[in-house]
């Protein structure tokens, strides 16, 4: 695949209202998250620092970023520095911070029947 190719691919998949919970790449991430793509392994690791950071803001907004990141970069078959750039290059400032929010609330969703079981 050509860097255009692969550039164009990452822009289409950011298009329309990424912070619709519905949006297709919001949905896929989740699925990124809950081990779908990289195995059961995944997702016990994500679960595992969900649970032991979930009450740590900053650092769930760090872990979140990579994540996504490296979410694109398997999808679009790229380096994770390549696949950041095109999402800072694409998303506004404004709607990456919101964005960011929100990929949290997803990713939190992977925890929330384990912290329900918790209380």
């Amino acid at each position: 695949m050509t860097d255009t190719t692969t550039k164009t691919r990452i822009i289409r998949d950011l298009q329309g209202d990424l912070l619709d919970c519905n949006h297709v790449t919001r949905r896929h991430f989740r699925m990124f998250l809950d081990g779908s793509y990289n195995g059961e392994k995944s997702y016990y690791a994500n679960k595992a620092f969900l649970m032991a950071h979930h009450t740590e803001p900053k650092k769930l907004r760090s872990w979140v970023i990579n994540q996504f990141t490296q979410f694109t970069a398997t999808d679009a078959y790229c380096s994770y520095g390549y696949a950041q750039k095109v999402i800072v290059d694409t998303i506004d400032r404004d709607t990456l911070e919101k964005l960011n929010v929100a990929l949290v609330e997803d990713a939190l969703d992977l925890i929330e029947y384990d912290l329900k079981e918790a209380v």
